[in-house]
C-alpha cells in the first residue's frame, strides 16, 4: 500500500466517523427530546443493543450474518480507543448484522442495514425478529440503546 493508498484509506475512516458521530448525536438529541421511544427495556426477551439511530421498535428483520470478534470488540470501544464504562468486557458481546424487511420485497433496495450486540447473544442467520417498543439509552458516547428482542 502506497503512502497516498494510506492517507486516502484513512481520510475515508474518518469522513465515516465524523458521519457516525453526526448521526448519532441527532438521534441522541431526539431522544431527549422525547421524540423517540423511551422507557426500560422489556424482560420477555433478550437484552440487547442497537444503535440509536437504527432503532426501529416493531419492525421485523432478517439476521444476515455474525460480525467477527475482533470487529466487535472495536464497535464497542469509545471512538479514538478504550472501553466505556458501560462495556468493561467487550469481547463478552456478540454482534450480528440485521436488515429491515420493509417495503415490497427483492433487491434490498431502500433497506436499513444495522448491528445488532448482545452478551452471549446468539442468532441463527436467516431467522426474523423485532426490537420490542421499550429502551433506553444504554451509552451517550457509543449511541446505544438498550431493548429487548420479540419473535418474527
Amino acid at each position: 500500500m502506497t503512502e497516498r493508498d494510506q492517507r486516502d484509506t484513512e481520510d475515508v475512516e474518518s469522513e465515516e466517523r465524523r458521519s457516525f458521530m453526526k448521526k448519532g448525536a441527532l438521534a441522541t438529541g431526539a431522544l431527549a427530546l422525547g421524540l423517540g421511544s423511551a422507557g426500560s427495556a422489556s424482560a420477555q426477551g433478550q437484552n440487547v443493543l442497537v444503535y440509536t439511530y437504527d432503532y426501529h421498535p416493531n419492525v421485523q428483520f432478517r439476521v444476515i450474518q455474525s460480525l467477527e470478534q475482533s470487529t466487535t470488540v472495536r464497535l464497542l470501544a469509545r471512538p479514538g480507543g478504550g472501553n466505556v464504562p458501560e462495556i468493561s468486557q467487550p469481547d463478552d458481546y456478540n454482534a450480528y448484522i440485521v436488515r429491515y424487511l420493509l417495503g415490497g420485497g427483492g433487491g434490498g433496495q431502500g433497506q436499513i442495514t444495522t448491528f445488532v450486540f448482545g452478551r452471549d447473544l446468539s442468532l441463527n442467520t436467516g431467522s426474523t425478529r423485532r426490537f420490542s417498543g421499550d429502551a433506553s439509552v444504554f451509552s451517550s458516547s457509543l449511541n446505544l440503546l438498550s431493548t429487548s428482542l420479540r419473535g418474527g
